[in-house]
């Protein structure tokens, strides 16, 4: 977490337990400040669900109380306490006063190995702890982990995470991601079922990253690392460092591994690989303490502190490029006018383009200038005027539209125009029929991945977000409209954006 911001109106009574004392930041589900509970007299975290959240929101913001006040762990922020106030609901969690892992690794290139022992044996261990409640966080990631002063590692944020026994009860939002792309495993990215491998995963990522001083897939567009993390495998770890204890790189790209069964099975299994790769104490020859089951060491430095040192040479390095980026600073800026004015690069997205479609649409020629009816074609003749008309169908489980793809395909973006309004040109001037617009359209992949989009009651285009999904066909299903004059509804253009696959 942040440190606190100050703010004219705090401090503030939240209600009679709370008193507001600062902004933290703002989660995926509300607003999170620093709070003090006047019962115990002790600073917490306190999360505020947003008073316009809908019910999904709502239902969600639950369920991470329910997950998180199950976890009793000294690596996992505990929640004490959550409830509503008028209309407002509240969650109260451990204040973790500290740096966060991810700008400890925006600052320094690459850990030591007595950092990376300490702090990746207690992630492992507040997840094998979660996991043993069935709980898979679904989102780990550095500015998910917290590091306090003397060592202490939390894991924060299981806003998303999956309660195994609750899987009937599972909500997924519209076009959330559940994930971070860097640190997403191959399951996540195919949108697959995540099971605790994938916290194994995204935690091999996070090894690498901390190991390397990079990322294991790096790329300019979420699509694009998605991609690798499914198709290529990871570069060696040794490539960028050396130095590495014996047996390092191979636990790295065992986490990594693209099959789950190449995996480690479980994070006791991934700890027992540990304690090969950093040995006991009596195994080392005194060379350094063991960790144990002790998360914190005596005479481990502060990571935070080290983070943030400079060696001598590498400020002395500091001080010579600064001196160089003084002299070269003006000609880069003219050769990046030259090269914005000059260039334009290529996008990775295109619009795709499908080779069949399949579905009901009206033949008749309701206007004059319309002798051909609404084909199907007018979804992708780039005009809005010319418009696909179909009956409200029959049987909600069929498909109203199905788009073929000559191989695979990842659609990225969904861009839909509905609510075609047409012009009647006859003796009395110009008249609009109105029809109906899809209110809930629900997208599905061939291998039957579904996800639900909300649209807008508007004309022209608009683009809902979506999760990306790869496919060799789309079907799309009506689920709801917007009530107008006229039974027909009708959808002017359809635009897919994304990559063919070779």
């Amino acid at each position: 977490m942040i440190a606190p911001q100050r703010h004219e109106i705090f401090p503030r009574p939240f209600n009679e337990n709370y008193d507001l004392l600062g902004t933290l930041g703002k989660g995926g589900m509300g607003n999170v400040y620093k709070a003090l509970d006047k019962r115990l007299k002790r600073e917490v975290a306190f999360k505020i669900l947003d008073a316009s959240s809908d019910e999904e929101a709502i239902k969600r913001f639950y369920m991470e109380a329910q997950a998180m006040k199950e976890l009793d762990h000294q690596n996992i922020v505990h929640v004490f306490d959550f409830g509503q106030q008028n209309s407002q609901l509240f969650i109260a969690m451990t204040y973790v006063e500290g740096t966060n892992l991810a700008d400890i690794l925006h600052n320094k290139e690459q850990l030591s190995f007595e950092a990376i022992e300490v702090i990746i044996r207690q992630i492992a261990r507040g997840l094998l702890y979660a996991h043993g409640k069935g709980i898979v966080h679904r989102d780990v990631k550095p500015s998910n982990i917290m590091l306090t002063r003397d060592n202490r590692v939390y894991i924060m944020d299981f806003g998303i995470s999956y309660i195994q026994e609750m899987e009937k009860d599972r909500l997924t939002r519209t076009g959330m991601t559940m994930g971070t792309p860097e640190y997403m495993s191959p399951e996540q990215c195919h949108g697959d079922n995540v099971t605790m491998q994938s916290d194994i995963y995204s935690m091999g990522v996070i090894l690498f990253e901390m190991t390397c001083g990079r990322l294991p897939f790096e790329g300019n567009r979420p699509v694009e690392i998605a991609l690798k993390h499914v198709q290529e495998p990871p570069p060696a770890p040794e490539l960028f460092r050396k130095d590495m204890p014996p047996g390092l790189s191979q636990l790295i790209l065992k986490c990594l591994k693209k099959k789950l069964n190449e995996r480690f099975h479980d994070m006791q299994e991934f700890l027992d690989a540990c304690d090969q790769v950093f040995p006991a104490e009596g195994a080392r020859q005194n060379q350094r303490p063991t960790m144990g089951h002790t998360p914190l060491r005596r005479r481990t430095a502060s990571i935070t502190e080290m983070a943030n040192r400079i060696s001598p040479h590498a400020r002395e390095l500091q001080k010579k490029l600064t001196a160089l980026a003084i002299f070269i600073f003006p000609l880069i800026i003219m050769l990046l006018i030259l090269l914005m004015l000059t260039h334009k690069p290529e996008s990775t997205l295109r619009e795709l383009e499908w080779s069949d479609a399949l579905g009901n649409f009206e033949t008749k020629a309701l206007e004059i200038d319309e002798t051909d009816g609404y084909p199907l074609k007018n979804l992708s003749d780039g005009d809005l005027k010319t418009a696909w008309l179909y009956t409200m169908p029959q049987k909600p489980q069929n498909p109203v539209l199905t788009l073929y793809f000559d191989g695979n395909a990842i659609v990225t973006h969904f861009g839909i125009a509905t609510g075609y309004q047409k012009s009647l040109d006859d003796a009395f001037g110009d008249r609009f029929r109105i029809f109906k617009k899809p209110r809930t359209l629900t997208l599905e992949t061939k291998d039957g991945f579904k996800q639900k989009i909300k649209l807008d009651n508007i004309r022209g285009m608009q683009y809902p977000n979506i999760q990306a999904m790869e496919t060799t066909e789309l079907k799309i299903y009506l689920d709801d409209v917007y009530e107008a004059e006229n039974d027909d509804f009708a959808i002017s253009e359809i635009r897919l954006l994304g990559m063919e696959l070779p």
